[in-house]
């Protein structure tokens, strides 16, 4: 993909957004290609309060959900990064539902999990978030609410 010409990578995001129905006979103004070279995140010393002074300004803009590596500033696997774009297109709905910056941050980092195991935020906060998302996602899925 790195090296698809630009034209290329527009067409197939429009194929998929439209496979997907967020599109459908609606006309595309326009689009372009940004190309980031070594984004992975890399922590400072001080990553925490630069982060906090980020947060602080971008909460200023009420109708702005930053999600993924890139909006949230902080290392995000497909999970989270998906779990993300979930919880803010339920924000659309509900400004202020969820916190996106609280999505990973557990202190400990696992690849595998049960949906059943609660993450150290839930065992603190005595709630099952995972559990909750996962039935919310089986309520909207089987009424094709998606």
């Amino acid at each position: 993909m790195w090296r698809q010409p630009e034209a290329e990578l527009l067409s197939l995001a429009e194929q998929e957004l439209r496979k997907i129905k967020l599109l459908r006979d609606e006309k595309i103004a326009g689009g372009f290609v940004v190309r980031l070279p070594r984004t992975y995140p890399i922590y400072a010393g001080d990553y925490k309060y630069i982060l906090s002074e980020i947060q602080t300004y971008i909460k200023q803009f009420e109708n702005l959900q930053v999600v993924g590596r890139y909006g949230a500033f902080k290392y995000n696997n497909q999970d989270h990064s998906l779990l993300m774009g979930i919880l803010a297109a339920q924000n659309v709905l509900n400004p202020g539902k969820h916190d996106l910056w609280e999505v990973n941050s557990d202190s400990e980092y696992v690849e595998e999990a049960s949906v059943d195991a609660a993450t150290t935020a839930a065992r603190l906060a005595g709630v099952g978030r995972r559990r909750k998302i996962l039935h919310f996602l089986q309520q909207r899925i089987s009424k094709n609410r998606f």
